[in-house]
């Protein structure tokens, strides 16, 4: 399972900016190979590529899902007004917007900025699209056959954007992908007209929705199912292993999906999302943030991480406040 990433992992400002010229300087839009090693991810070119599919896989009816349950005790007012500010502070540190909506799911409380503006999905897209080709292997009565998940282990473990063609095409493409937006709750996410997965627009909100369908009882996806998805979400590839990551402690468990590509049409500035949740003793939290208009990905990736650690502790504070048997 995929565990507080080690140190040598976390940004550090030398090295990692010289490893980030050094994929800049590499980049090219035809496909990213799956990652190895210790080096930074590439760009992710989701929003550069163009999509080239064919066959559509059958549209079938699926099961609606509720929205996320909101409410419980989680800050008061004064706390969330102090938590509010803090966010806004780091909006005034990073020059990039944000958004950002976390779920306790011990007390079903929740906090969010921005979490129903949207941002492009870029690689994060890929988790929905997971959910959606169990979706409708389930109604037809069947498991992902080996190839699928042969493939479904690139797109998410590694951010394969290849096999992730083939299968967006395979979950009916982008009509396919409205119809099961609208199965997963889904109430601000739209495809791309042409088709560029990585292009799809969706809101923090949305993505916590998604977690929920992925992680909890009462979802339209099977156990089977959901137990698949979270150990490709908790064995990601290391170098793959930032953002909601960086809100877990040593004994923590953390599933994950991140994105980060730099946009043509946001001037080459960098969209960088992650979308996960953090488990562990007396910690639940579903965790989606989503960030547009940094100046590089090491930017994006601090961003994204200051952002989940903020509202986490914010979060874990307010508990620990509360009076004995509250």
């Amino acid at each position: 399972m995929l565990r507080y990433p080690p140190a040598g992992i976390r940004a550090r400002p030398v090295a990692v900016a010289t490893a980030v010229l050094a994929v800049l300087m590499a980049f090219v839009l035809p496909g990213a190979a799956p990652a190895s090693g210790g080096t930074p991810p590439r760009p992710d070119p989701a929003l550069f590529r163009p999509l080239v599919s064919e066959g559509a896989f059958p549209l079938v009816p699926l099961t609606p899902v509720d929205a996320p349950a909101h409410g419980g005790r989680g800050l008061t007012t004064a706390q969330r007004e102090e938590l509010t500010a803090r966010i806004g502070a780091i909006g005034e540190e990073y020059p990039a917007d944000f958004a950002v909506a976390v779920q306790d799911l011990r007390t079903g409380a929740t906090f969010s900025h921005g979490a129903n503006r949207q941002f492009p999905a870029a690689s994060t897209a890929k988790l929905t699209i997971l959910a959606m080709l169990l979706l409708h292997a389930e109604e037809e009565g069947r498991d992902l056959t080996e190839a699928e998940r042969s493939q479904v282990s690139r797109m998410i473990r590694y951010s394969d954007n290849d096999v992730t063609n083939g299968l967006y095409s395979r979950i009916g493409f982008t009509e396919g992908f409205a119809e099961g937006a609208e199965a997963l709750g889904f109430t601000n996410t739209d495809p791309d007209p042409r088709g560029v997965w990585g292009a799809t627009m969706t809101t923090a909100a949305d993505q916590v929705r998604l977690l929920r369908a992925l992680h909890c009882d009462g979802s339209p996806l099977a156990e089977e199912g959901r137990d698949y998805a979270r150990g490709l979400m908790e064995s990601v590839a290391a170098e793959q292993s930032w953002g909601v990551s960086a809100s877990a402690g040593p004994g923590d468990t953390v599933g994950l999906k991140n994105g980060w590509t730099p946009r043509e049409a946001n001037g080459g500035l960098w969209n960088v999302n992650s979308v996960g949740y953090v488990t562990g003793p007396g910690r639940e939290y579903l965790i989606a943030v989503l960030t547009d208009g940094s100046p590089d990905y090491t930017a994006g990736v601090a961003l994204a991480e200051e952002l989940a650690t903020t509202v986490t502790a914010a979060m874990e504070e307010a508990r620990a406040a509360r009076p004995p048997g509250e």
